[in-house]
């Protein structure tokens, strides 16, 4: 574990030595010189957002899930015990929390669409310090349906960014069994340069940017189809029951098991997959850690087990528990790490 922390204090003075070496060499392109610009302490108060997430789950057209994770690293050689940033949407609920449980915080409504926040941390920053929680809010937006020859809903998105930031990542999740509208003319999303991937019948649209620029406002758009609702069969039984009766209601038994089966076939073949493409080699020990406890361990002892700091260990947690292979419940001043269904299917 000492070996750990001392890796990790002398990765971050090489960070804050080259940090300084590009301030004053005068050296780099554009993107380095706005860099240089932001890191520059008077203007971000010292603070370095090292990661920044967006995840936006578009649960239905009337329910839309913002969640923002960040990773935010002291420079200063003062203490920082908050960060303050803007959310420029119109938000009904706001929860911020961290690892640990509920961060306390101050939100401003400065208007309908303009918010205020300022976060404290669990425990101040001294410098080189680095926090990682998260804020969720619902937007108080319905979507409404765009009416064409194809009939789409079309979701904007403003994202703001309050400190120098060195790698935002935003993804959009489709409503379940809903698609991408592909129309000539239209483009289904902006910008372009977007990844796809489907995980339990829902497309996942991500983009990666690093070295964004404080009160930078990237936009995002995403168009998609309707949800398809499954047809529903109406009721069969409304006369005697006879041979020909019961042998259609047989093979419409035998239909339906046999899809699910295949489907149910297909979904754990399609979690193995992921396990063995998009998974991090990080992940795939923590899942199998979990794995051989039986499926319960405590985040204490996953640090134990592994040696990883409580960061790491957090921070590779929080994609698995996006994807539904693992959930966490709290447990005095730690959490309690169980393996779901699809996470046992992925390892075993």
């Amino acid at each position: 574990m000492k070996s750990s922390i001392t890796l990790q204090r002398a990765l971050q003075l090489a960070f804050i030595f080259s940090i300084s070496f590009y301030l004053f060499s005068g050296l780099g392109n554009a993107e380095t010189s706005d860099t240089n610009s932001m890191i520059d302490l008077t203007q971000t108060n010292g603070l370095l957002i090292r990661s920044h997430q967006t995840e936006i789950d578009i649960y239905s057209p009337q329910s839309v899930i913002v969640t923002e994770t960040f990773s935010i690293q002291n420079l200063n050689t003062t203490i920082a015990p908050s960060v303050k940033f803007w959310l420029n949407h119109s938000l009904n609920t706001l929860v911020v929390e961290d690892v640990e449980g509920a961060l306390d915080y101050d939100w401003l409504p400065i208007s309908n669409v303009t918010n205020f926040v300022s976060v404290y941390f669990r425990t101040p920053l001294e410098q080189n310090d680095t926090s990682i929680f998260s804020v969720n809010y619902n937007l108080d937006t319905d979507l409404i349906l765009t009416e064409s020859d194809t009939s789409f809903y079309s979701f904007e998105f403003y994202s703001t960014i309050s400190h120098f930031t060195r790698r935002y990542t935003m993804s959009m999740i489709l409503p379940e069994l809903s698609f991408i509208h592909e129309s000539e003319g239209i483009s289904p999303y902006y910008p372009i340069n977007a990844t796809q991937i489907l995980i339990k019948n829902r497309i996942v649209i991500s983009w990666i940017f690093n070295n964004i620029s404080k009160s930078s406002e990237p936009f995002f758009l995403l168009r998609f189809d309707e949800p398809i609702i499954p047809e529903t069969d109406e009721p069969f039984f409304k006369t005697s029951f006879n041979v020909f009766l019961m042998g259609i209601i047989t093979g419409i038994f035998l239909g339906i098991s046999g899809t699910s089966w295949m489907i149910r076939y297909r979904e754990k073949k399609a979690m193995k997959k992921l396990g063995r493409t998009l998974l991090t080699d990080t992940q795939k020990a923590l899942i199998k850690i979990v794995y051989e406890k039986e499926g319960k361990i405590s985040q204490r002892d996953l640090c134990d087990t592994t040696g990883f700091s409580k960061s790491k260990v957090s921070r590779n947690l929080v994609p698995l528990e996006m994807r539904g292979l693992i959930r966490r419940e709290k447990w005095g001043r730690t959490y309690v790490v169980y393996l779901t269904d699809d996470g046992r299917t992925v390892i075993e």
